[in-house]
């Protein structure tokens, strides 16, 4: 079984983030692992506040989160449920590490 990922991201203009004439480049990096993942057949999810916001009240820690830290705390990741991030996108390699399934 595979570990599943949700990126939780904060209101954005675009599905992606990096839109505009000058786009962040973390956005940049991020949304170009997060094509790779899906593409390779991962289980990785993104979902925007302003856009499916039914998605954030299906997660009963995702909305604690929110009304404890207010928008800050996003963008949020989660692995099969669990948060594991909060505050900013992950990098390649803490993604890969999410995707790798631990055993107890």
């Amino acid at each position: 079984m595979k570990n599943k990922i949700i990126i939780y991201d904060p209101p954005m203009c675009c599905s992606s983030g990096v839109c505009g004439p000058n786009p962040n480049r973390t956005l940049l990096d991020f949304q170009d692992t997060f094509k790779h993942l899906v593409q390779n057949g991962e289980l990785i999810e993104r979902y925007i506040i302003t856009q499916s916001p039914e998605k954030f009240k299906e997660n009963p820690k995702i909305i604690k989160l929110i009304q404890d830290q207010k928008l800050k705390v996003l963008p949020i990741t989660t692995v099969n449920g669990d948060v594991v991030k909060t505050g900013s996108y992950p990098t390649k390699e803490e993604l890969e590490s999410y995707l790798v399934i631990r055993k107890a």
